[in-house]
């Protein structure tokens, strides 16, 4: 892989659910010669279960990050460590969120939809009593309606998460089935100028499924006019930072997308996919 590809999403020991330190992520991307990683701890005020509240000091983890930047090992690479942060969109928090990242400063914004109806997927409560049509149509939906509504951010992330933890059968989210609900998600990312996520967390082996990523809803975004594609690995532990890109670069190309993006404060960063194989 050469040195322009970036990781845009990562998680570090100042998110809940991650025990990784910055170090060990900065070391992995050292190691497979990133050019680049966002580090984008969460962000999820008021959550179903109040012990998993995601909320994380700003000030201290960009700290870390221009601490490790300083760093001789670090700055003897073309290694950007980029400031970041995943917040969790709910129609009851946008001004809870608002009020939290008031006056901080960040390269990488994310939003993302992890509970719905106040209720978490990771811990099936949202499946209850629904189809999988009914599950992830609705998910869609909610996902289109905050993005709308909470506009501040640079990357929807995962718009198929619901289908990444989902206990039916079908646990693939296609453009044939659910176009309907993608197309309006994927025009305003287009027309806005956002980009769209391709998270490989959720194309590894989830209890005993590998999710598809659907090609068309790629294409559909570039037939919309999207252009901005981000990759993140939506990595916990340095293990699996830049997991599969290789492979992903390579759908994108077949998409149309000739270039990748991230962001440096607040604004994107295109480069040309033909340098990164």
């Amino acid at each position: 892989m050469e040195r322009n590809i970036f990781d845009n999403h990562l998680h570090s020991q100042f998110s809940v659910d991650s025990r990784t330190t910055l170090k060990e992520l900065t070391d992995k991307a050292i190691e497979r010669h990133l050019a680049g990683i966002a580090i984008t701890d969460h962000l999820d005020i008021d959550a179903p279960r109040k012990q998993d509240e995601y909320l994380f000091d700003i000030a201290e983890q960009q700290k870390e990050i221009d601490r490790l930047q300083a760093e001789p090992k670090i700055k003897g690479t073309s290694l950007k460590i980029l400031k970041g942060i995943e917040i969790g969109l709910q129609p009851e928090t946008y001004e809870k969120n608002r009020k939290f990242v008031a006056g901080k400063y960040f390269d990488t914004v994310i939003a993302s939809v992890h509970f719905i109806d106040q209720l978490d997927p990771f811990y099936h409560t949202y499946y209850k009593d629904k189809t999988y049509k009914q599950a992830y149509g609705h998910a869609l939906e909610t996902i289109y309606e905050t993005a709308i509504e909470y506009k501040d951010f640079d990357i929807l992330g995962h718009f198929d998460y619901v289908a990444r933890y989902a206990p039916y059968e079908v646990r693939d989210i296609t453009y044939r089935e659910f176009g309907d609900y993608l197309d309006p998600i994927l025009k305003f990312l287009a027309e806005e100028g956002k980009a769209l996520e391709i998270n490989t967390k959720s194309y590894r082996l989830f209890n005993g499924h590998e999710q598809l990523f659907d090609d068309n809803i790629l294409k559909r975004f570039r037939e919309l006019g999207g252009e901005a594609l981000s990759l993140g690995s939506d990595s916990h532990d340095a293990l699996r930072v830049a997991e599969n890109f290789e492979k992903y670069v390579s759908v994108a190309i077949k998409c149309g997308f000739r270039y990748l993006v991230h962001y440096e404060h607040r604004k994107p960063v295109f480069e040309k996919i033909s340098d990164n194989i």
